[in-house]
């Protein structure tokens, strides 16, 4: 696995856990902790939403600040 791969996926993965522990605080906050366990396919999308979109972030944070070297 080539240095800008490895770099990509770790950003991608530390992105996305940061996302999901987002997401748990938030439901937590609204008081809704459990819905992972009435509806865990509403909670999935929820965690996914919050994952998705700090991973993606994570990943084109760190690509433009990655330089040319």
């Amino acid at each position: 696995m080539n240095r800008i791969s490895r770099f990509v996926l770790v950003n991608l993965a530390t992105g996305m856990l940061v996302g999901v522990l987002v997401g748990a605080a938030y439901l937590h906050w609204i008081g809704e902790v459990g819905l992972l366990f009435r509806e865990p396919l509403a909670a999935a999308m929820l965690l996914w939403s919050f994952a998705a979109s700090t991973g993606m972030g994570a990943v084109g944070t760190g690509l433009a600040l990655l330089g040319d070297d």
